[in-house]
């Protein structure tokens, strides 16, 4: 079952973390009694629970914002720590989101996902427990040992680019962040490749370009690489062109494979007016190559790139047009899916749809067409 959600759709869900905490016992450090739930509620003049669901973060609509402020200062003054253990079981689990990830800081895409976990979880009252489980199989397991002994609530196995995901079978809170599970039930978050491809195209087509060329990365048990090139050609059917595939070119992504399949593309008498790339990386490779065959972006030639990288994509004159990934507002929407209990609900397959950011390297074409 696949469903799209499109960002408006995201942002109209109720948000609110429903049910209480009644609060942790009392609790000491080094034998010396600690301030506890009830110094608080009695130093603020509120009820237990009141405090409770201040500290909590889940007063809104309960407790008026006066009584939440005194409450606020009062365990500031008190030195009050809440204990997230004890106070926010529910069911036997904490009120924690488990992120068990592969190299999660190693790539852009990772550290915006890992943002968005971080300060959605803050803001709603929840913790996070990150573990990096790299590509060791050992570390891995560990992560699951780690996750299950500290009892968290949810479990998101992020990866780092959108595949299938092994998903051990002893952790049953479970959900996907860009990929999808090795397992039916298990629900996934990905963003919606072909949707992007689609839309890629379709600004080119809707600029006047009719020769289109693609530059595409030869990992053929990619799920991105096999989506985005099957859209290209689906999309130029759809507009009625013609799908030459001498104008799809393939390599790697280091930047020697790169320079020279962007050269194959481009160092020919037939080039397209217009490239689609797999990602920005490709597309910057097409700028190199068109500086040293003295070819105009966008004069001569459109180029829109995949991903909207930062660093390249606002750093390439002229800057880069491109599909940006929506790992931000994957992450955000899950995390809240999570915390409000929603994830029985959710399909195996939610697709987030990637937005054309458009900037100055394409335009409507200037050479004559073949």
């Amino acid at each position: 079952m696949v469903n799209r959600l499109t960002h408006e759709r995201v942002l109209s869900h109720d948000l609110s973390v429903s049910g209480t905490d009644a609060g942790p016992p009392d609790q000491k450090r080094g034998g010396e009694m600690m301030t506890t739930l009830a110094d608080v509620a009695a130093a603020a003049g509120v009820s237990k629970a009141a405090a409770s669901l201040v500290l909590s973060g889940k007063f809104e609509g309960r407790v008026s914002e006066r009584k939440a402020e005194r409450v606020r200062m009062a365990a500031d003054e008190l030195g009050y720590v809440r204990d997230a253990i004890a106070g926010g079981m529910r069911n036997g689990r904490t009120r924690t989101i488990g992120v068990i990830g592969e190299r999660v800081l190693s790539t852009p895409y990772a550290v915006s996902m890992i943002d968005a976990v971080l300060s959605t979880s803050q803001s709603l009252g929840w913790s996070v427990l990150l573990t990096d489980a790299g590509h060791d199989g050992v570390a891995a397991k560990e992560a699951v040992r780690e996750m299950v002994a500290r009892r968290v609530g949810q479990v998101v196995i992020a990866s780092m680019y959108h595949r299938v995901v092994p998903v051990p079978e002893q952790i049953k809170d479970v959900v996907v962040l860009n990929g999808v599970a090795d397992r039916p039930g298990v629900p996934g978050v990905v963003p919606d490749e072909r949707q992007g491809a689609s839309d890629a195209v379709a600004h080119l087509v809707d600029l006047g370009h009719r020769r289109i060329g693609y530059l595409g990365h030869d990992d053929a048990e990619s799920i991105a690489v096999r989506e985005r090139s099957d859209s290209y050609r689906h999309s130029l059917r759809e507009a009625g062109l013609a799908v030459d595939e001498s104008l799809l070119v393939t390599g790697g992504l280091d930047p020697d494979s790169v320079d020279a399949t962007a050269r194959r593309l481009l160092d020919r008498p037939d080039r397209p007016t217009a490239v689609f790339c797999y990602n920005d990386a490709l597309a910057a490779g097409v700028f190199r190559q068109a500086v040293r065959l003295g070819i105009s972006i966008p004069n001569d030639l459109s180029v829109i790139g995949f991903d909207d990288l930062a660093l390249i994509s606002t750093n390439l004159d002229p800057r880069l047009t491109t599909m940006r990934l929506p790992h931000w507002e994957m992450a955000e929407w899950l995390t809240r899916e999570l915390a409000a209990g929603r994830t029985a609900e959710l399909p195996d397959v939610t697709r987030f749809p990637c937005p054309l950011i458009e900037r100055a390297s394409t335009a409507p074409p200037t050479t004559s067409l073949p």
